[in-house]
Order: structure tokens, then sequence, then C-alpha cells
């Protein structure tokens, strides 16, 4: 995998900077789930998520279940085009638990910039 730079102006980035504020932000949600084609596939879940009412609804789900969430991650741009992200999570669940995740994720975005697919890899499960 050769990556030919690193930025955090991306697609990508918008995405994982407006998690943290979906959560309690109707607004920021909407502005991530426009980050998105009509069509676009969300495969982080147990199934994927095909097309937008199906992402909105994994989404709105996924928050729902959180109190409050901090990113921290790096964004390379891969020679294919594709943007790749590394990243760590700590959160606040809405029953009070703590968790914290990590995981590598990679976007294919299409001609005007949107989201097509994202891909999420684990490498450290919620807990």
């Amino acid at each position: 995998m050769k990556a030919i730079m690193t930025t955090t102006s991306t697609a990508l980035d918008r995405y994982i900077g407006l998690s943290d504020r979906a959560v309690h932000d109707e607004t920021a949600l909407n502005e991530l789930l426009a980050l998105f084609t009509a069509d676009a596939t969300v495969d982080i879940g147990p199934e994927p998520a095909r097309g937008d009412k199906a992402v909105a609804a994994f989404y709105r789900a996924h928050f729902a279940d959180h109190a409050e969430m901090k990113h921290f991650w790096k964004t390379t741009v891969l020679a294919d085009g594709r943007l790749r992200a590394e990243w760590v999570c700590a959160a606040r669940k809405t029953d009070g638990s703590l968790i914290t995740v990590a995981g590598v994720e990679h976007a294919t975005l299409d001609t005007q910039g949107l989201i097509s697919h994202l891909h999420n890899e684990f490498t450290r499960l919620p807990g």
C-alpha cells in the first residue's frame, strides 16, 4: 500500500470530525450524511448499510447509543485515490459506561468528492 500524501481536509476527515458532534447535534449529523452519495455503502457493522435511508438509519442508531465521543486520526490519500484513516476513539455510552475503540477506515469517493463506499476494520474492538 503506497501513500502519496497525508492530509487533514478530505471528506473522510470531515466525516470523522463530524462524528464527535453528531452524537448530540442534528445539524452535524445531517452534514455527516451529506458527505455520502445517495447509493453509498457503509461497511462498519455486522451487515453493510446500502443507500441513503439505510446509511442514515445506521448512523442515527449508532449515535443514539452514545452520549459523547472524541476521535483522533491520521488520513492518507493512497496512490489509487482512496482515503485511509487510522483512528482511535474514546466514548461515553448513554448508559454511562466508557469505551475505547480503534480502527482503519477506507473511503472511496465519487467524482464530486462524496463517499460512495466506506469500509472499517477494527484494530481494537469497542470495550
